[in-house]
């Protein structure tokens, strides 16, 4: 019992004692921990300040920029081992860098390229590139074209490095380079060379077409001949030989053939030069892209095959359209007619008349369109003609290889002015026999016949230049 009572007296002055401890910490102050909040202060900006924060937003911007900058693209490429099966290696592709084109502007007194000709990317080119690329003579005349016409040199470039020397200009060139060849041994030429040579212009073919040309044609043909005094035939002739009415203008571009026959041509390469700086002038003028007429491998253009010279001397606007076009039919009329009165075609005269000969003693003679031989001097040759026009004083001794022999003909003088448009008496026979089986197909030299398509032709005729056509 007394032990019991020990026990709990002890818990009771334990108990009292946690209590008294209790009451002696709530009396003493608790302090409170204060929490700082964040506070912005009024401050004086300063420059320097300025300058950190300026500074602070660039690098921002910067980092903007970088993230839209274009990323290099990525390419995979198969790579193959040694069992052929394929590895997938990853290669970066550099990213393009973009250039500044500077154009230069070109003074208001110097040609300015049309940019429908070429386009603008090709035209300023560096330097010349292409077949010329190491000829001198293409750099002269491009140094020649840019001081004395005032061609942008970066055109010319562009001209001459799309100028192609094909093999066969190359030929044709080194051909007129070397010359005509003279033979030392004298051997009798073949027979029938003038059969052969006929053959090839006095087709059925040909004389048709030329029939059906001067049907499509016969207004400007009359006028032509009114204005020129050269017989229509006569014009149907050499536009019948030189191509076929149109059916053959050339197969070469016309700048191929000049430059091929005039930067390798040792011969005569400054004529062809000459006849070059010609064609780039008359583009310049009629506005023509010059890489794309064609002519033959000579350079000769359009239905009446003139050399670029002879376009400014004596091409002309038949059909008043404003330009010279010799790719139109009425403009090559009217310049053949007017080549031929430049170079003195005699209104009426006879070009050629068929001879006989008696004897043999004709061959002592010379021959060939060169030659002038008086009617007497010829007769006393046993040269004589059944009919000989109006051929007066003296006329040219035509021999021509036949099959069956010698052919003798007198050429008046419209026959030498014929040999003007090509240096041949094979050449102007052609014409002259093309042009007289064309006459007689159209009915004579009498005037065209329909009585419509007559009074039609001479209203025009009577109206002034400036309202024809």
């Amino acid at each position: 019992m007394s032990v019991r009572l020990s026990h709990s007296l002890i818990l009771l002055i334990a108990v009292a004692s946690i209590s008294a401890c209790s009451n002696n910490n709530s009396n003493t102050p608790v302090t409170k921990k204060v929490i700082k909040k964040h506070r912005v202060e009024n401050q004086p900006t300063t420059i320097e300040t300025d300058k950190k924060i300026y500074a602070s937003l660039l690098d921002e911007w910067d980092k903007k920029d970088l993230a839209k900058a274009p990323k290099a693209t990525v390419k995979s490429k198969p790579v193959y081992n040694k069992k052929r099966k394929p590895i997938k290696r990853v290669v970066k592709a550099k990213v393009p860098k973009q250039r500044r084109v500077v154009v230069k502007r070109i003074p208001k007194n110097r040609y300015k390229t049309p940019s429908y000709k070429a386009p603008v990317n090709n035209i300023r080119y560096a330097s010349l590139s292409g077949d010329y690329k190491n000829n001198p003579q293409a750099h002269a005349f491009i140094s020649k074209m840019s001081t004395k016409h005032g061609f942008d040199r970066g055109y010319l470039n562009y001209l001459l490095s799309n100028t192609q020397a094909t093999p066969f200009l190359k030929r044709m060139a080194y051909k007129d380079a070397i010359g005509p060849r003279k033979s030392t041994k004298k051997s009798k030429p073949r027979k029938g060379r003038w059969n052969r040579y006929r053959g090839n212009f006095l087709t059925e073919r040909t004389i048709s077409k030329g029939v059906q040309f001067w049907r499509n044609n016969r207004i400007a043909l009359q006028r032509a001949e009114q204005m020129y005094g050269v017989p229509q035939e006569y014009i149907l002739g050499i536009i019948g030989v030189e191509t076929r009415y149109g059916g053959n203008v050339g197969k070469n571009r016309a700048i191929d053939a000049l430059a091929a026959m005039g930067f390798n041509n040792a011969r005569r390469g400054k004529y062809f030069t000459s006849e070059l700086e010609a064609y780039l002038l008359m583009t310049r003028k009629e506005r023509l892209d010059p890489l794309k007429p064609m002519a033959s491998y000579a350079g000769a253009l359009g239905l009446s095959q003139f050399m670029p010279s002879n376009i400014e001397r004596y091409a002309v606007d038949h059909d008043r359209s404003g330009s010279v076009n010799l790719w139109t039919p009425h403009d090559a009329i009217g310049s053949v007619a007017n080549y031929f009165k430049k170079h003195g075609w005699k209104t009426g005269g006879t070009v050629a008349v068929p001879a006989v000969s008696k004897s043999t003693r004709y061959k002592t003679l010379k021959t060939g369109f060169k030659s002038k031989h008086s009617l007497t001097s010829l007769k006393s040759r046993g040269v004589s003609a059944n009919q000989l026009g109006n051929i007066t004083g003296k006329a040219s001794l035509i021999k021509l290889n036949t099959y069956s022999g010698d052919e003798l003909w007198l050429g008046g003088h419209n026959f030498y002015v014929i040999t003007r448009y090509n240096h041949s008496t094979h050449y102007a026979m052609a014409v002259h026999q093309l042009a007289d089986a064309i006459n007689q197909r159209i009915g004579g030299r009498s005037p065209i016949r329909q009585a419509s398509l007559d009074n039609q032709s001479k209203s025009l005729l009577s109206l002034s230049s400036g309202t024809l056509y």
